[in-house]
């Protein structure tokens, strides 16, 4: 390819796998707009439907964990074509889905294959950028997701206005076909030299295939002349991979697998033998437990005067607060400490999920509550990963990686336990359950923080000391 045209391929490229990034944002989102639909053509509760989420979830959670060691032989443009592919066909399927088992089988495997597509286009899109782009190629991927909350969802939800739930799932397999056909006409490999001998741009950077690969062995996280030392940055003392622990790591890498796979979750797994960091993604399990327990039946919240508005509506307004959250979140975090970041949020939604009950019947008083509660929530994400980052010396997309999970694990967790209240009690006692998570997060996260404003006092001493 002519050396002018290089910019423009890696910025089709990045649109093409952002297309695919969308669609999956748009499929998971989209769901909580349209239980009430599921629950009425296939004769279940509204309950049983959001184990449609709970589904999607946990196995979205898993399979991020799995499938990369297992898919690190493939070719990265492979996984791309054949996971986005399969992402199409089981949508169609689940608009097809004559009953719920059949409905929830194609989204457990639509999220399997979900898992495998999005960790490939965020390694696609940095290999296909010069150097300088790449954290601009990975805001995009990002801001797409995003950008499902605030576009695709809604449109989802109109979809299924107009005609009935199984729309919903035409959009995402649309936009998924897309991508397929893009990265399909796309002519270079991200990550792989042009037949000219040359390597594109941002080639130095490990692509999809790399990324999956484990370390040489030897490179195993732990002590080491590259490690940081101990800071008050980094409060408390530092989990160290060690003795048979470290053997075992450094064996299993080369294996094959299922030995290598075993070898990746076991190594992922590591860091929470911290208790910092165990306590810090508990906070995150907690917060998104409560979240997802109401967003996911947000809908049957909304009285019949707010519902004409359309609940698309209300998820684009939580969409939106979310984009400015995250914004929030990042530059309070880089200002005040992330641990006065997550405090505020965690509080913040709290009353916005106790006040939400109250707030129904208008439609301002609501959508105020509902991007209130989207600002604290999305704004705790990015300080939640500034924090966690601090609390450990392993790898900053390890620790990432697990966050990722507890936030995937919360979103099962709330809407399986939300749907059980609705089913038993009914949706007026959702903001109950938020409430009590919130809680319980409040107080996982003020230990934290006494525990690191202690360390952190001991460390000043130990330095006037010396």
């Amino acid at each position: 390819m002519p050396e002018p045209e290089r910019p423009r391929a890696a910025r089709r490229t990045v649109a093409v796998l952002g297309t695919g990034v969308l669609a999956i944002g748009t499929d998971m989102f989209v769901v909580a707009g349209i239980l009430g639909g599921i629950a009425t053509d296939l004769g279940v509760t509204v309950g049983s439907a959001g184990l449609a989420v709970t589904v999607f979830a946990l196995t979205y959670a898993t399979g991020a964990v799995l499938l990369a060691p297992l898919l690190s032989a493939q070719p990265p443009r492979r996984v791309l074509v054949v996971s986005v592919a399969a992402f199409a066909v089981l949508n169609v399927l689940s608009a097809l889905a004559p009953t719920l088992p059949t409905l929830l089988a194609a989204r457990l495997l639509s999220a399997l294959a979900a898992s495998a597509f999005v960790p490939a286009a965020a390694g696609a899109a940095v290999a296909a950028v010069p150097a300088g782009r790449r954290g601009r190629a990975l805001g995009a991927i990002v801001g797409c997701m995003s950008a499902a909350t605030v576009l695709g969802a809604p449109a989802g939800v109109l979809l299924a206005s107009a005609s009935t739930w199984r729309a919903a799932f035409a959009l995402p397999a649309v936009l998924a076909a897309a991508t397929v056909a893009g990265l399909v006409l796309t002519r270079d490999e991200p990550g792989r030299a042009t037949p000219g001998g040359h390597s594109p741009p941002g080639s130095e950077l490990p692509g999809p295939r790399d990324a999956w690969r484990h370390p040489r062995p030897g490179s195993v996280p732990g002590p080491g002349p590259s490690s940081p030392p101990d800071s008050p940055s980094r409060p408390f003392p530092r989990y160290r991979i060690r003795g048979r622990d470290a053997e075992r790591v450094t064996r299993c890498r080369a294996a094959e697998p299922p030995a290598r796979c075993r070898a990746a979750v076991r190594e992922r797994l590591l860091p929470l033998a911290s208790p910092a960091v165990a306590a810090a993604l508990a906070v995150t399990f907690l917060l998104m437990t409560a979240s997802y327990s109401t967003y996911t039946y947000l809908p049957l919240l909304l009285s019949d005067a707010v519902v004409p508005l359309g609940s698309g509506l209300f998820i684009a307004v939580f969409g939106l607060a979310g984009i400015a959250g995250t914004w929030w979140g990042g530059r309070a975090a880089d200002r005040r400490g992330p641990g006065r970041v997550v405090g505020p949020a965690v509080a913040v939604s709290a009353a916005a999920f106790a006040a939400l009950p109250h707030t129904s019947s208008t439609g301002v008083a609501a959508a105020l509550v509902v991007a209130g509660w989207g600002t604290a929530v999305w704004g705790f994400v990015p300080a939640q990963q500034h924090r966690l980052i601090g609390l450990c010396s392993a790898a900053p997309p390890l620790l990432l990686a697990l966050h990722s999970g507890a936030v995937h694990l919360g979103s099962a967790a709330g809407s399986l336990l939300g749907g059980l209240v609705v089913d038993s009690a009914g949706a007026g006692l959702l903001w109950t359950v938020a409430v009590f998570c919130c809680g319980a997060a409040w107080v996982v996260h003020t230990a934290l923080a006494r525990k690191e404003k202690a360390v952190h006092t001991a460390l000043a001493r130990k330095e006037n000391r010396s």
